[in-house]
């Protein structure tokens, strides 16, 4: 009885590792360890984040990312705040 030959379905192209990271996933790897490293002032070292599971790594990048979001707006809205009491406590000129 012969074997029939069965062709490969996907054609594996040059970014294909089978043990390993892809060079893109390798790079944004990188640079989510950058961001927790950088932005968490402290908060985690470069081997927290580098062992830490990616759903964790995931987790940490989206809350830190909602929570400079709500400062920023919360900034945004202090300053309007000055603006307008700054304008209201200006002296009208020509009198």
């Amino acid at each position: 009885m012969e074997k029939p030959e069965i062709p490969f379905p996907v054609s594996l192209t040059s970014d294909w590792t089978f043990f390993g990271l892809t060079p893109t996933y390798r790079v944004k790897k990188q640079e989510q360890i950058f961001d927790l490293v950088y932005h968490s002032q402290g908060g985690f070292t470069y081997q927290d984040v580098y062992h830490m599971p990616v759903y964790l790594r995931t987790f940490y990048i989206l809350k830190m990312s909602k929570m400079f979001k709500e400062q920023k707006k919360d900034h945004e809205k202090a300053m309007k705040k000055a603006q307008s009491r700054s304008k209201s406590t200006r002296p009208a000129r020509g009198r």
